[in-house]
């Protein structure tokens, strides 16, 4: 979400020198999105992904991966099935 928010949890503004301002920009892309993110992510909390999801513009189903961390969500199976059919069948019509 924003870079200050995982150490400020009750931060709502998005400051300039924040280097990941995601949660202020998401709304205005255009093209399908999906979000993978991990259950038990110890650095960047579940949350952030769910609030990311609902504010895409055409976000399509996205991937909870339960158990996964910040540093092994790629490490579960259904990580690589999940992204191969966004790219092969959700971008094929843009």
């Amino acid at each position: 979400m924003r870079a200050l928010q995982v150490a400020f949890p009750d931060t709502k503004k998005t400051y300039c020198f924040d280097a990941f301002p995601n949660i202020d920009k998401i709304s205005k892309v255009t093209s399908p999105v999906l979000v993978i993110h991990g259950t038990e992510d110890e650095v960047i909390d579940f949350s952030h992904g769910l609030a990311l999801y609902e504010r895409c513009q055409r976000p399509v189903e996205p991937l909870w991966v339960e158990g996964a961390g910040h540093n092994d969500v790629e490490l579960y199976g259904q990580y690589l099935e999940r992204l191969k059919q966004f790219v092969a069948h959700e971008l094929v019509n843009l």
